[in-house]
This record gives structure tokens, C-alpha cells and sequence, in this order.
């Protein structure tokens, strides 16, 4: 069956407190997606931002940013008096979302009655590890971990009972944040299944140096005996960047996953599974061949590739975890090996049409017009040679006379043979501001923010007849 979604970060949603949450815009998007005919929302990596406000930067696998939370659900469940006054900006404003959320959520912990549901999440192991990573990292104002004073940083090795003890009541807010959280997500999350709308989540491949999972788990990255990386993962120079992309992230330490069955990657898919109905893994090529840079290096140029194990990986991944449902990030150039290893686990692909226009489509993969990284897509064509934008022209006169162009590019996205298609929100309502350019941190990369839902739901009559008609394609 042919079926479509849209790509919107949460961040980007048009919530009235600074940054999209999960409350009624999320509601209201989730109706809009269902009357225009689509049956996904993909979004970005939900877990705690990190460094540049990166949603691939997280300060852990398995928290959640706590600037999603709704206060107008706080307020429905009585945990806070008043809402604050609503600021409808063009652009995500973090620091400021970050301190008036940060707000909200210490009233609502001083109002909160702990109930049985409560304390049976409490209990995890993760969320009172990352509760105390995240009380640790406020103490020292966000500090990375590597920076933090002893006896902090090294507590993740000794557990040293009377340090959490000593800061317990914050602790203890940092549950109740998660709880919160992760509360107020299942129900979006429940409303958008009985809707018919699923959820496709972005999983990162590294995780941040600066994160729980590094600081709890050391032995499975490659680390000094300080706990710095000795190599660092990124991608050589490609079309995005003429130096690479150094990312910065630690390596796996892939030999010893391997001994211990990959248990640390096994728990962040299933972790996520429990989030997303589909897990979209970036840069899938690294289970196949991954780019080792020496730490020092200032750019992503000095590196070598490395062979992973790829087949190893997924034979156990798929045997513990049948049902896990897998979109695999294929873009760049890649050497055969990566595709094969894709279509032996009969993971879909990915296809680009700004890369690859004219190309034709595959049945088993995800098609897009552009993802988060590209620019959008009309100002992609802008910036296209005259004789390029006249070929794509001749072809949408001859497809769909008369049809301005933003709805050509829509309608040419749907009408793909492709199992199914994700059309990025800035594609549909014809603006032109990206979401992120790769290579580049700090503003306006991850600050793009709908300021309402207007010029969607204003596409709902053209996307609801497109979605009809590709249901109905046999091309």
C-alpha cells in the first residue's frame, strides 16, 4: 500500500511558548494530517539538545527535552495556577523556552502527588541514572561532563550512594520531569494512532561526548583514560561541506560491542521502539564503513574508513527484535557493499529528488523532496542553472498544466511508485527558510518554527485529492 507523511520537528510545531511542544498544536497537526490524507509525522530526535541546540547532539538516548512539555496540559491537570502569556515567534528561541519551561515544570513538581504509575517509572535504572547526570549537569551549568568536578565526575564508575543522597529533592525533579514528559508524549502519541497517523522517529547513529550514555557506559567507546575521545566520527568532504563534516561524537568501540551482543546499541533501538512506530537510523552507512577521525584534527578532512561488521550487527539485531521497523539513511556516495547490506535486511532506502530528480523510482524505499539537511525546495530550484529549471518545467507543464509550482513539486513527490513518500511542512506551505545546514552550528540551524497551522491547512484540499490519486497511481 502507497502512503505518505509529513516531516515536521517538534521544535518547529506551532506552539505559542517559544519552542513547538505537545500540546494542542501537536492535537490540532495530528487532525490536519489525517482530513489531507497522510498516515505518518516524522520528527526529529526528541532526547535533551546538546551542543548548537542539535536534536543529533543529545545529552542522552532515552530522556526527552524538557522544552516540549505543554504548560497548557500542566495546566488541564491542575499542576500549575496560571498559563504564561503566549509569544506566536517566526523562530525557536531555546535559551528563553529552556527557562520558562524549567519554571513551569518546578511548580508543577511542588504540586504533584506521586501516584503508584509515578513510582513504578521512577524505579527505572535509566531515569534515575539520567536524573542524577541531570541534576549533576545543572549543578555545574551545563557543563560537559568531562569538566565537572570530583567526586561528579567519576560517580558513574563508583556510585557512591551518599552523592545522591546529598542531592536527592533535585533528583528527584529530574524524575518527575521525565515522567512528565513521557507522559504527555504516550498520550499525543495514543491520540495519533487513533487517528491512523504513526509516528517515524530519527535515531542518531553517535551519541554525544556529552551525554549519559557516554558518561554511564565508557567502556563502549573509544576514550582515553580521562574519558576523552581518542577518535571522533564525521563524514570526508562530500556535497554538503568542502572540509567534511567533523561531528565531533566518540566512537563505538565496535570489538568489545560485539563480545557483549551489542548490548548498548540494542537497548537505545528498543528504547526507541517503545517511542517510534518507525525508526529512521542517519547514517546508516557506518554499519557497513564508518569515518575515524583523529580527535585532534579541526576538520573532517584527516580520516580513514573503517569496515564494520554490519551483517553481524543486524543477523542479532533482527533474531532478538523481528519487529523493529527500520528506515536506513543511505544518501552520500556510497561503495556497493552499503546498499547490499541494506537490501539483505530489506531495510527501505532513501531517495532525495533534489539530488536525483529525474531518476526512476524505487517501490521499497522513502522518497523525499528534500530531508532537514537540504535547503527547501523552492529555493533549491532558484538556485538551480537556467537550463535545469527549464527541464523540470517542460516536465511539470506536460504532468500537471497550469499547477503553480511549489504544488508541481508536491504533486511530482506523491505520484512516486515509492511505498511511501515524506514531504518536508516547509515544502508544503512554500517557504523557503531551511532547517539545518550541515557543517554549520549556531543560529539558524534547528531554529525554524511555524508561527501557525494557517497555510497547512489551507493545502488540505490539494493534499487530500494528491493522496487520493496516489492511492489510485500505479506508476
Amino acid at each position: 500500500m502507497k502512503r505518505s507523511g509529513v516531516l515536521l520537528p517538534l521544535a518547529s510545531l506551532s506552539s505559542p511558548y517559544l519552542i513547538g511542544d505537545f500540546g494542542p498544536d501537536a492535537y490540532r497537526f495530528g487532525r490536519y494530517l489525517r482530513s489531507a490524507g497522510f498516515s505518518y509525522w516524522q520528527i526529529l530526535p526528541l532526547q535533551p539538545l546538546g551542543y548548537g541546540n542539535s536534536p543529533y547532539q543529545c545529552t542522552s538516548s532515552k530522556a526527552i527535552e524538557e522544552s516540549y512539555v505543554s504548560p497548557e496540559l500542566l495546566k488541564k491537570d491542575g499542576l500549575i495556577a496560571e498559563l504564561p502569556k503566549k509569544t506566536r515567534c517566526a523562530s525557536v528561541r531555546y535559551e528563553e523556552a529552556k527557562q520558562l519551561k524549567r519554571a513551569l515544570l518546578k511548580e508543577a513538581f511542588m504540586n504533584y502527588v506521586a501516584d503508584e504509575d509515578y513510582r513504578a517509572f521512577a524505579e527505572q535504572d535509566w531515569v534515575k541514572d539520567y536524573a542524577a547526570f541531570a541534576c549533576f549537569k545543572e549543578l555545574f551549568e551545563r557543563k560537559c561532563w568531562l569538566d565537572w568536578e570530583e567526586p561528579y565526575r567519576s560517580w558513574s564508575q563508583d556510585r557512591d550512594p551518599a552523592l545522591v543522597e546529598k542531592h536527592k529533592e533535585a533528583i528527584d525533579f529530574e524524575i518527575f520531569v521525565q515522567y512528565i514528559l513521557r507522559r504527555q508524549f504516550n498520550a499525543l502519541k495514543d491520540y495519533l494512532h487513533s487517528l491512523g497517523i504513526e509516528l517515524i522517529g530519527d535515531m542518531p547513529f553517535y551519541v554525544g561526548i556529552d551525554s549519559a550514555d557516554v558518561y554511564f557506559d565508557r567502556g563502549s567507546f573509544c576514550l582515553d583514560k580521562d574519558g576523552y575521545p581518542v577518535w571522533i566520527a564525521g563524514v570526508p568532504p562530500d556535497y554538503f561541506s568542502a572540509t567534511g563534516q567533523r561531528w565531533g561524537n566518540p566512537i563505538y568501540d565496535w570489538k568489545k560491542m560485539k563480545k557483549d551482543g551489542y548490548a548498548f546499541w540494542f537497548d537505545r533501538l528498543h528504547s526507541a521502539a517503545e517511542m517510534y512506530d518507525v525508526i529512521r537510523i542517519d547514517h546508516f552507512r557506518a554499519f557497513d564503513t564508518y569515518w575515524k577521525i583523529p580527535a585532534a584534527e579541526k576538520t573532517a578532512i584527516v580520516g580513514e574508513w573503517i569496515v564494520n561488521d554490519g551483517d553481524d550487527f543486524f543477523t542479532r539485531l533482527f533474531d532478538k527484535y523481528p519487529d523493529l521497523r527500520i528506515i536506513a539513511e543511505d544518501l552520500g556516495d556510497l561503495r556497493p557493499e552499503v546498499l547490499e547490506l541494506r537490501d539483505r535486511y530489506h531495510l527501505p532506502g532513501m531517495r532525495v529528488i533534489q539530488f536525483d530528480t529525474f531518476s526512476p523510482f524505487r517501490k521499497h524505499q522513502v522518497t523525499y523532496l528534500g530531508t532537514h539537511d537540504n535547503d527547501a525546495t523552492l529555493a533549491w530550484y532558484a538556485e538551480l542553472d537556467k537550463k535545469t529549471q527549464k527541464k523540470i518545467l517542460r516536465c511539470f507543464r506536460r504532468r500537471y498544466p497550469g499547477m503553480e509550482l511549489r504544488d508541481a513539486f508536491l504533486a511530482y513527490a506523491l505520484d512516486a511508485k515509492s511505498e511511501l513518500v515524506v514531504l518536508s511542512v516547509n515544502d508544503i506551505t512554500g517557504d523557503t527558510r531551511r532547517i539545518n545546514t550541515p557543517g554549520t552550528t549556531g543560529s539558524p540551524d534547528w531554529e525554524y518554527k511555524l508561527t501557525s497551522l494557517k497555510e497547512f491547512r489551507e493545502q488540505i484540499p490539494f493534499l487530500k485529492e494528491r493522496n487520493r490519486l496516489r492511492g489510485e497511481n500505479k506508476r
